[in-house]
């Protein structure tokens, strides 16, 4: 006989409370599952997903309302399985899964106990009309929630498809600090807090970890489209899908990594949260986020593989109060973990120089918060290590005023360049010496963020102000002639920095007889497109994608923000 999920957390209520006595006082949480006597081989590989419930008296709906495709996507990955999200509406979650042929029900809910959460999952066999397992996880903050999902996931992936090697509740291993003055490794600081679940626990002689016996996910997208190199031109840009709203004002977004076939995660950032989403085909999905304590301010989210061990880390410049304390993640199985941090350099990624991705900065100053050249950085396992200056001039404009804001490059003809966006939003192609041979007569790459630095001018009723750029994008396999994506703002009367502006829209221009011609682009939007990014394997060819964030209401307030991620065609 079928269990509601209200039956089901009744009797759990009594031992979840307990188990929130140990987590207030460890500040840790903790997961348990529970599988029936059904085999787990029995089961296809089709769940239905129904929207979770929230028993919480305070308002957690944006939380609760992104847990279904978090499972969802966990479940495909995991273990291969065809899920189906099901909507909210008056029909039984029980009947519009049967209606859509899906044997599998998995049901939700989120209640608010003591100082912490409790979240409740239960599988039901619509066949057999009887459970086919019931999970349980406790989370410390709301942030928690969307953690141990992950963990549950694993969980019912192993209880209820046989999948082995399902995440495990640990503890993070410590991570020896750097030795080098400013640059710290220091995973969990002060300031930051990091959604994600804990570390799977290490193998061992006597427990080896076990590993997943089930095929891969389904290809999701590969394009077979003509590259660029063949000579194709692209014609058009199409919106194809959109992320929910997020409460936030996205100042950008990276693509982090893109498997051969197709599939893709990126981070789409605001001043104090990184916002991961897994891409699958034409889906954008909720992955997991990092959050920072107020006072800090994401000042750009860049992606790079600083170990060469084919994955990128995340590499965060942020200012917390009066210097720049930039931070190092790396993946660890379905998190990101910090593993440096109070870093004083601004850092850009060079997509091409010199024939290869280059990770350069620049150090904080004192009365300005940029000091000295542009220098190339490496891990030397440790430690970033600052290289060779590059012989660009960073006293003269356009560098003078951040040289690392909204810095990229390319190869033009026999030469690698850099290409910045200036402080008043043009695309700048810049010489040896740092002078420009180039710059575009409309304004690209704004964002509606700043920062201040420097003493209080008593004139200007403040400090000086630093607006912040996001650099072109440059397609793979551009070769000598250079595609770059970027942004084109139409200014409103006054000064952007009040956030007033006519319109936005992305572009796609090609290096051409000195100068960028336009190719394609999207028309203008009232809303404000803060960043892109290509995703694509080694060539861009006709089919990829474009991600994006758009600000589609400014406020001061949390509840007065609204963003998005989307998501675009090229063809």
């Amino acid at each position: 006989m079928r269990v509601p999920v209200m039956a089901f957390q009744a009797r759990r209520i009594l031992v979840a409370s307990l188990m929130f006595v140990v987590i207030a006082a460890a500040a840790c949480a903790s997961v348990y599952s529970f599988a029936s006597p059904a085999q787990a081989s029995d089961y296809p590989r089709r769940i239905a997903v129904a929207p979770f419930t929230s028993y919480a008296k305070e308002d957690i709906s944006a939380t609760v309302a992104v847990l279904p495709r978090l499972v969802s996507s966990r479940l495909m990955a995991l273990a291969g399985a065809d899920v189906s999200l099901l909507k909210a509406s008056g029909k039984p979650a029980a009947d519009a899964a049967k209606d859509a042929k899906y044997p599998l029900l998995l049901e939700g809910t989120v209640a608010k106990l003591g100082k912490g959460y409790s979240i409740d999952v239960i599988v039901t066999d619509l066949a057999a009309g009887k459970n086919a397992g019931a999970f349980f996880a406790a989370a410390a903050t709301e942030d928690d929630i969307i953690a141990q999902i992950g963990v549950l996931s694993g969980e019912i992936a192993e209880k209820i498809f046989g999948v082995q090697g399902a995440v495990r509740a640990a503890s993070p291993v410590p991570v020896a600090a750097a030795s080098q003055p400013g640059v710290h490794v220091a995973p969990g600081a002060p300031g930051v807090v990091v959604t994600a679940p804990p570390t799977a626990a290490p193998a061992t002689a006597a427990q080896p970890q076990p590993q997943a016996t089930t095929p891969a996910a389904p290809l999701a997208f590969m394009t077979t489209g003509a590259p660029l190199s063949d000579g194709w031109i692209p014609a058009s840009i199409k919106r194809i899908s959109m992320s929910d709203r997020i409460a936030d004002e996205l100042n950008g977004v990276v693509t982090i990594n893109v498997d051969p076939e197709g599939n893709a995660i990126v981070a789409a950032f605001g001043k104090t949260v990184i916002y991961f989403y897994t891409i699958k085909g034409e889906e954008i999905l909720p992955y997991t986020r990092i959050r920072r304590q107020l006072g800090n301010h994401i000042l750009s989210v860049d992606a790079f593989d600083i170990d060469g061990d084919g994955e990128k880390e995340i590499l965060v410049t942020n200012k917390l109060d009066e210097s720049i304390q930039s931070l190092i993640y790396k993946k660890k199985d379905d998190y990101y973990e910090e593993i440096a941090e109070r870093i004083r350099y601004y850092f850009a990624v060079l997509p091409d120089w010199k024939g290869k991705p280059t990770l350069v900065g620049q150090y904080q100053g004192v009365g300005s918060p940029f000091k000295g050249k542009i220098v190339t950085l490496k891990w030397d396992g440790k430690q970033l290590v600052p290289g060779e200056e590059l012989p660009h001039n960073t006293n003269i404009s356009p560098l003078a005023d951040g040289a690392a804001i909204g810095l990229s490059s390319g190869k033009f003809g026999e030469e690698w360049r850099l290409i910045h966006i200036d402080k008043e939003f043009h695309i700048k192609v810049l010489e040896a010496d740092g002078k420009a041979m180039y710059k575009s007569r409309n304004k690209h790459g704004a964002r509606l963020d700043f920062f201040e630095w420097g003493p209080y001018v008593t004139a200007d009723g403040g400090r000086k102000k630093y607006s912040l750029r996001m650099p072109a994008r440059l397609a793979p396999g551009s070769g000598d002639t250079p595609f770059i994506l970027t942004t084109e703002l139409k200014k409103g009367v006054l000064d952007l920095i009040t956030g007033v502006f006519e319109s936005t829209r992305l572009v796609l221009f090609q290096w051409d007889v000195g100068e960028f011609v336009e190719k394609t682009g999207t028309q203008g939007t009232s809303q404000f497109i803060s960043g892109a990014d290509f995703i694509s394997g080694p060539e861009f060819r006709k089919g990829d994608r474009i991600v994006a964030t758009v600000i589609e209401q400014q406020g001061v307030l949390l509840r007065d923000q609204i963003s998005r991620v989307l998501l675009y065609l090229v063809e």
